[in-house]
């Protein structure tokens, strides 16, 4: 497993330095970047060898995969544009997160929503393969977002269409609001290939003592040959360097226990 970090573009340089695997940033604010800006960005992580392999955040709030405000056309150019963008950087894989843009209307058809996702996934693999980034599908807090709340819900509709670019990716502080148990990330190791880790109550960069069993989902990845990547998140403060590399080296130390 390799570890990361999910962070913006004004704390990249500071946690660069922290030792993590790679970072993770957000691909809407990269998309939306004015092309010198995005040229100057690219030149400044290749220059400083940052990894740059993941991205968080996949769509803008005002542009919906599901409800009555659909535009294909639209959902088409953006993600052509943002992940070429992303492919650029070098990143790998992309979490469809996107809680604003999925929710089902309360007045509408929840099982139409359902099928206005399949739909989305479909178009995004194209996309995703182009690109060579594989997508893998979060779910979200249902106060965030009412539409795919659990891993098991993830890994059914991504079994189910076979897309080859489409995968499944875990949020720990999701699963824990959810009181969903740790024995899920078993059943999705097939289709698992992300995986973001943080405190359920207080969003925050895993701690010590947070009330978090961090080293029992790191257990769990080892037992099912988990490769993929492990991205520390939190609410972005004045402290954020200084407790992200906190977090990572816990972390790190969580594991090394797991081995021995």
């Amino acid at each position: 497993m390799s570890i990361g970090i999910c962070t913006d573009f004004v704390n990249l340089p500071e946690v660069a330095g922290l030792g993590f695997d790679y970072m993770e940033i957000p691909l809407d604010a990269l998309a939306a970047l004015p092309e010198a800006d995005y040229l100057a960005f690219v030149e400044y992580v290749e220059g400083r060898g940052i990894p740059v392999t993941a991205c968080n955040r996949m769509l803008p709030e005002d542009l919906p995969i599901t409800g009555p405000g659909v535009n294909a056309t639209a959902l088409h150019g953006y993600l052509a544009h943002a992940l070429r963008r992303a492919q650029r950087l070098g990143v790998k894989v992309a979490t469809l997160d996107a809680p604003r843009s999925r929710v089902a209307p309360p007045d509408g058809d929840y099982a139409f929503a359902w099928r206005q996702f399949g739909n989305f996934l479909r178009l995004l693999q194209g996309h995703a393969r182009d690109c060579g980034i594989t997508v893998a599908i979060e779910p979200m807090r249902k106060a965030d977002c009412d539409l795919m709340n659990l891993v098991s819900e993830a890994v059914l509709i991504t079994g189910m269409l076979q897309l080859d670019h489409v995968a499944v990716a875990a949020h720990t502080g999701s699963m824990a609001m959810a009181s969903e148990p740790v024995s899920a990330l078993r059943r999705a190791a097939p289709l698992l290939r992300h995986v973001h880790m943080e405190n359920a109550l207080t969003r925050a960069l895993p701690r010590p003592g947070d009330g978090e069993d961090y080293r029992r989902v790191l257990e769990t990845l080892a037992d099912i040959g988990y490769t993929g990547g492990v991205t520390l998140s939190g609410t972005i403060t004045d402290t954020f360097a200084q407790d992200a590399g906190a977090a990572l080296t816990y972390i790190r130390e969580s594991g090394m226990r797991n081995e021995e």
